[in-house]
């Protein structure tokens, strides 16, 4: 607990207890003022009514309170970690997230992928259409993406029309099965716009994590193998060793 909660914390008690006594000693007091003393009655009888005003009160207040701070809670780790576009996890949470998929996979002895899709021609889109239909598009291609990937995967906007994902796999066909069926579902799947529906594809570059792979250094192999997808004609997919094999054989 961080020096700011405790404080917190203390001032919360320290304020309930004063509230708590000046409460139950106001009544006595200005008993004590209007009739002199407390017969065992009267007694009897605060020592029954006052708690059971004050408690419920205090329940309310301090419910109220701790909702308040649970949904300001909430709606921080929505800034912090969701895409306002799309709805999808942002860079930030897509690094938490894969850190974790890629310790379970080294756990479980399974393969670890990373991989970056790109909307094709995604500029023309919006030259031609207007950003609102741009932002529409990006919205469609998130839910497609989002629904259709595999279960043990994390699917995440990093900006713009780029889209990240992580996931585990039984091997390096199954992961390259996924991923192409992830392009040709939303080659095949039009965005329903103003005036009739709009044909759009992703290219996506891939790479296989080892243990002491950084996300980072993952997610630019997989750009690198994006880039050469895109090169190699665009609504494909592209590992990150078929893409440095195809530069060798150019260069």
């Amino acid at each position: 607990m961080s020096e700011r909660n405790i404080a917190w914390a203390v001032r919360v008690g320290a304020s309930v207890t004063l509230l708590v006594l000046l409460c139950v000693v106001t009544p006595v007091y200005l008993w004590i003022r209007a009739h002199g003393e407390i017969d065992g009655t009267a007694a009897l009888t605060f020592a029954i009514v006052l708690p059971l005003t004050i408690t419920p009160t205090l329940s309310v207040i301090m419910l109220r309170t701790r909702l308040k701070v649970y949904r300001l809670a909430e709606e921080n780790f929505r800034i912090a970690h969701m895409d306002e576009l799309t709805g999808l996890p942002n860079r930030r949470a897509f690094f938490e997230g894969a850190r974790q998929l890629q310790a379970r996979a080294d756990f479980t002895q399974r393969l670890f992928f990373c991989a970056i899709a790109d909307v094709d021609d995604f500029k023309r889109v919006n030259d031609t259409r207007g950003h609102d239909v741009g932002d529409h598009v990006l919205r469609e291609i998130a839910a497609l993406l989002n629904t259709r990937a595999p279960d043990d995967c994390i699917v995440a906007r990093l900006g713009g029309e780029e889209f990240a994902l992580a996931g585990i796999f039984a091997s390096e066909a199954e992961a390259s099965e996924a991923f192409d069926r992830l392009v040709a579902q939303v080659a095949a799947a039009s965005v329903q716009i103003e005036g009739g529906r709009l044909s759009v594809t992703i290219s996506l570059g891939y790479c296989r994590g080892h243990r002491l792979n950084e996300i980072s250094t993952l997610l630019s192999r997989a750009d690198r193998a994006l880039y050469v997808a895109k090169n190699f004609g665009k609504n494909r997919v592209m590992s990150y060793e078929a893409a440095a094999k195809s530069e060798a054989d150019a260069a």
